[in-house]
């Protein structure tokens, strides 16, 4: 039975998260073909809202632009101004309406924990940079200096594994903001979490990145005005995404 909803930080009690795995969650392995019922899930919420969820988009789009003024400070609110979106997004699902206000909730319900979500990927990808780069330079340095084919295979593995750690780093900020405001988890419990999911669905995963591609391929097609509905539908993707993989303990 679905335990009854209860008050959240973003709305009237009434705005629930019915949809939302609330408490303990663990990922689960989904079908490959999941990977592009999130997308068409997220045109379906997308369709309740369109103007409202595009006018969304622009102001998190205008926010971030502006914060990335001052260095560092744009990826540092990131995982707030998403989480508040995904707030948001759970508010048009239940509720039937999208608030421009609650993009903001993020900062007044969890801006600790999201702040610091926020500084540990700037960490993260400071770092993984730092050594893709090193591993770059070695493999540059055994080509020219004539190593053996070893050596430069295995500098070449170490490059190949290093962008793989940066990628699972960023694709964990996907989840990592939902769990944080919807799960209540910490932000380290919440990265690791993410990057489990990811090995766990490692195949609906692919396909959701080439349903992206295309979607991208669509906003190249109609010279950028596309990104109008195809930015704000990756962001719903993620939140569509997340509930599919999450579920409650």
């Amino acid at each position: 039975m679905q335990p009854d909803p209860t008050p959240t930080p973003y709305g009237a009690p009434e705005a629930s998260l019915r949809g939302v795995p609330a408490g303990p969650v663990q990922s689960e392995t989904v079908p490959a073909g999941n990977g592009v019922n999130w997308v068409t899930d997220a045109w379906a919420l997308f369709k309740k809202a369109p103007g409202m969820m595009i006018v969304l988009w622009i102001i998190l789009m205008v926010i971030v632009t502006a914060a990335n003024m001052v260095p560092l400070l744009g990826q540092l609110i990131t995982p707030a101004l998403m989480a508040g979106f995904m707030l948001a997004l759970a508010q048009l699902e239940q509720a039937g309406e999208l608030r421009l206000e609650t993009l903001f909730e993020g900062f007044k319900s969890h801006a600790a924990p999201l702040l610091l979500l926020g500084a540990i990927f700037l960490l993260a990808i400071f770092v993984l940079v730092v050594v893709c780069g090193l591993f770059v330079a070695v493999a540059l340095n055994a080509m020219g200096s004539g190593s053996g084919a070893g050596t430069v295979l295995g500098a070449l593995m170490l490059i190949l594994l290093g962008f793989t750690s940066l990628l699972l780093v960023v694709f964990a900020m996907w989840w990592a903001p939902c769990l944080v405001v919807f799960n209540q988890q910490t932000p380290v419990a919440a990265l690791k979490q993410s990057i489990e999911a990811i090995f766990r669905n490692l195949l609906s995963s692919l396909v959701y990145t080439l349903v992206l591609l295309v979607l991208y391929l669509g906003v190249v097609v109609t010279l950028g005005l596309g990104i109008l509905v195809v930015g704000p539908l990756i962001i719903v993707s993620a939140y569509t995404s997340y509930k599919d993989i999450f579920r409650p303990v």
